[in-house]
């Protein structure tokens, strides 16, 4: 099946707003995808393409993101606005027991959603997510304020382009492919930032980056698998160390030399994980 596109977007009208969603796949078993920033549903194409034969795929694209409306202005919680409309599509769509997967940030609103909402999922799946992404006495993993100035300020001095760049920099990311498969990544992912605009994107920076929810970690009590890319800087591997310590039915899988975007970058390995761990049969694990 061709890799998801606009024009097969359906769309679920929510609070303050309208979300786009897809759904491919020839199987029974629902997986929710749920991108991070700054892309969309179409930066799953590689597990589009592995899980259609086996599941039913359900693909959200967050608000500000793809073919949904954009953020609202007194949007408030960010992550809170995400774990609703995540929950508005689940109920919508009846899916029963499906799993969860989030990148990144998203991972950061699937690991919320899981605490919150743990009657709407049957398994949660974590990919360089965390619970808190900037750095405090207690919690010396993430960003420091110069950190995030790097960003806000590449946002405020050269816009949508300037936040990409940052975002995109070859120097952070994509270090597990070679020069012409970082490229035509970095092409593809910075078509999709574009879309998103300054201010989807300064909603990580701006307000989910403030979200410290390690105490809810507790909370989640859906089977979980932690991925950890070993050569990732956004996330480091401490962080899933953590997630796996604290979170009580959890697993983690370290992706050997694998960076941030693992899940383009190493797809096969990813899908591998991934398929083992959705259709695993109880006991097994």
């Amino acid at each position: 099946m061709p890799p998801l596109t606009f024009d097969q977007a359906h769309h679920l009208d929510v609070d303050g707003g309208r979300i786009a969603y897809y759904e491919t796949g020839a199987g029974s078993r629902p997986i929710v995808w749920v991108h991070g920033l700054p892309l969309d549903s179409r930066s799953w194409a590689a597990q589009q393409e592995f899980f259609d034969p086996h599941a039913r795929n359900v693909f959200i694209d967050l608000r500000g993101y793809g073919a949904s409306d954009k953020l609202p202005p007194d949007a408030g919680s960010v992550t809170a606005l995400y774990t609703a409309d995540l929950a508005a599509l689940i109920a919508h769509l009846r899916l029963e027991n499906p799993t969860v997967v989030g990148f990144a940030s998203a991972g950061h609103v699937a690991l919320r959603f899981a605490a919150q909402h743990p009657e709407l999922l049957g398994k949660l799946a974590v990919l360089n997510g965390s619970p808190k992404f900037r750095r405090s006495d207690d919690w010396p993993h993430g960003f420091d304020d110069h950190g995030i100035a790097h960003f806000t300020d590449a946002a405020r001095d050269r816009g949508i382009e300037g936040i990409t760049d940052a975002v995109l920099d070859p120097g952070l990311v994509f270090a597990d492919v070679d020069t012409a498969r970082a490229t035509e990544l970095g092409s593809w992912f910075r078509e999709m930032s574009y879309n998103a605009g300054v201010a989807t994107l300064l909603g990580f920076f701006d307000n989910i980056s403030l979200d410290d929810d390690r105490h809810l970690l507790p909370a989640i009590t859906v089977p979980t698998l932690v991925m950890s890319s070993t050569i990732g800087q956004e996330v480091p591997t401490s962080v899933s160390l953590y997630l796996r310590r604290t979170i009580p039915h959890a697993r983690l899988a370290e992706l050997p030399g694998a960076d941030h975007f693992a899940f383009a970058t190493r797809p096969d390995l990813v899908n591998a994980l991934l398929h083992a761990f959705v259709f695993e049969r109880p006991g097994e694990g």
